[in-house]
């Protein structure tokens, strides 16, 4: 049965301090835990805090040919403006945008494809931990693709903090699931066609 290579490009932006690589990571240690392929790349500024914080990260169901740097893109996760207009180029009209309403200026928005607006910083901090917006937004991204599975994604929480960070593992999850909870399957990552035997 011939089966077509299908990859998932998902462009993260955001600035320093609102964790965009560990979603990043997330994200990419939970497609692992799926039996898919993943390939990150993570590119951010010099400054602690404040400065640009990018990730690319494609998930595949099969060898990944695209190199994790892409042209274009399946899906957006913005967290902040100000670094976001290297984004909107990168999307096309079946592209989905995952955007932080909560911090993300109202007039800054791509001018194609489909826009999820998620209040995630406010969801975190409710959560007692806004630096956490950025897994609500994964949460809420798994929960609109199905890119992983929930479980999955769920148990990477802890899988990718360094031992002295174990302690953040329990509202990590909690973000997640928060996350989750504000979207329904509407975008589809995979079909039935799409999954490998």
């Amino acid at each position: 049965m011939y089966h077509r290579r299908v990859e998932r490009e998902i462009l993260f932006t955001g600035i320093g301090g609102q964790g965009i690589q560990l979603a990043a990571r997330t994200l990419a240690e939970a497609a692992i835990a799926d039996g898919r392929r993943a390939q990150l790349f993570s590119s951010y500024g010099g400054m602690m805090r404040g400065g640009n914080s990018d990730a690319f990260l494609v998930v595949a169901d099969d060898a990944i040919t695209s190199p994790p740097v892409v042209g274009t893109a399946w899906a957006a996760v913005v967290m902040h403006h100000e670094h976001a207009a290297g984004v909107w180029p990168k999307l096309t009209e079946s592209s989905l945008t995952l955007i932080n309403r909560s911090v993300v200026a109202a007039e800054c928005r791509p001018g194609t494809g489909a826009v999820v607006e998620i209040d995630a910083l406010d969801i975190a901090t409710g959560l007692g931990a806004p630096v956490a917006a950025s897994l609500v937004l994964i949460g809420a991204l798994v929960g609109a693709t199905g890119v992983v599975s929930a479980d999955a994604l769920l148990d990477s929480a802890a899988r990718v903090l360094p031992s002295y960070r174990a302690e953040a593992a329990a509202v990590n999850r909690r973000a997640l699931e928060a996350g989750l909870a504000t979207t329904n399957l509407g975008h589809p990552a995979w079909s039935r066609a799409e999954v490998p035997s």
